[in-house]
């Protein structure tokens, strides 16, 4: 980013900040570094933001790297490369990223988590990769600067990453929200603050471009080794456990329906039986059916008592995996 667009978006961002200043935000006149959550209300002020930011843009931009129609940041000198799952779309992919000098270099995708919309990817070879610090996002202020960084969709080979300057809206163990913009493209780019270290990744915006979301990088440190492990998942909806059947109209414990090639299925369970213990607890109606599978996970393997025509069986049935919940 030139200085003179700099100087401008820091202009536009300060008379919005006098307007809308947080009540937390901390105020300074001084000429020397700005506190990272400060208002500028001096020439001398805005001089040094506009330093700072400069600073923080140069230490950071050597590792923003450009991934298909994404973005994403090296975080490791061994080449791990810290993006999205929107990106990244599924583990054990290959794909090219271009640093901001035109290097290219292969890549493997690694885990995703399609819950946070984090992701992940290892650089092919050795290094030394230049890449960018971290830093965790729990102590994040309100009205703390922040800079965005990525390649939005008109991006040209051989431009710089695109650099824009906001401030942390609110932000929470997953989500840092910021008026930072970000639009197509610049997902996966990093959040940096102004000592240029990663404190999010850009993953969405809506039609305000002063409401930008970007996944914390508390959220990353939550599931780092099942994304080093190359895991696919969903860390915010979690996949609950199947049995496979379903009630009569009165929510008894006599089964109606059975699900075709499920668990309950393969186990021997039939349309008529009444079940009436799970795992040695007596249930009395199908509310208490569920509530004895949800209490395990998918894999894990339970007991069930049931009658037909008069005779009592027990049959042992491995839970499948339902997304949407269903018993």
């Amino acid at each position: 980013m030139h200085v003179s667009s700099i100087r401008c978006r820091l202009l536009a961002v300060a008379l919005f900040s006098v307007l809308a200043t947080p009540s937390n935000a901390q105020e300074s006149t001084s000429a020397d570094a700005t506190p990272p959550n400060a208002t500028p209300h001096s020439a001398a002020d805005l001089k040094s933001l506009e330093t700072q930011t400069q600073k923080a843009i140069a230490t950071a931009k050597p590792a923003v790297v450009a991934i298909g129609g994404g973005s994403g940041v090296v975080i490791s000198a061994d080449g791990y490369v810290m993006t999205v799952a929107h990106v990244d779309q599924r583990a054990g992919r290959h794909v090219q990223v271009t640093f901001p000098d035109g290097k290219q270099a292969w890549a493997v995708t690694l885990g995703n988590d399609f819950g946070l919309d984090a992701g992940m990817l290892k650089i092919d070879g050795s290094g030394p990769w230049p890449h960018a610090d971290t830093l965790g996002s729990h102590d994040l202020k309100v009205g703390q600067w922040c800079i965005s960084l990525g390649y939005p969709m008109t991006y040209e080979h051989g431009m710089a990453p695109v650099a824009r300057i906001g401030r942390v809206l609110r932000s929470d163990k997953n989500e840092v929200i910021t008026d930072s913009t970000i639009m197509g493209g610049d997902s996966g780019g990093p959040l940096i603050n102004l000592d240029g270290k990663v404190i999010g990744i850009g993953t969405k915006c809506d039609s305000s471009l002063i409401y930008n979301i970007h996944v914390a990088t508390e959220g990353f440190a939550s599931v780092w080794q099942r994304l080093l492990n190359s895991e696919d998942f969903d860390s915010l909806h979690p996949p609950r456990p199947l049995l496979g059947v379903s009630a009569d109209a009165d929510g008894t414990n006599r089964i109606e329906k059975v699900r075709s090639g499920g668990p309950a299925d393969k186990a021997g369970i039939r349309a008529g039986d009444t079940i009436t213990k799970v795992d040695g607890h007596d249930v009395r109606d199908f509310d208490h059916i569920l509530s004895r599978v949800r209490d395990r996970t998918p894999g894990d393997t339970i007991d069930v008592v049931f009658t037909r025509d008069g005779k009592e069986q027990t049959v042992s049935v491995k839970l499948g995996e339902s997304p949407m919940g269903v018993p």
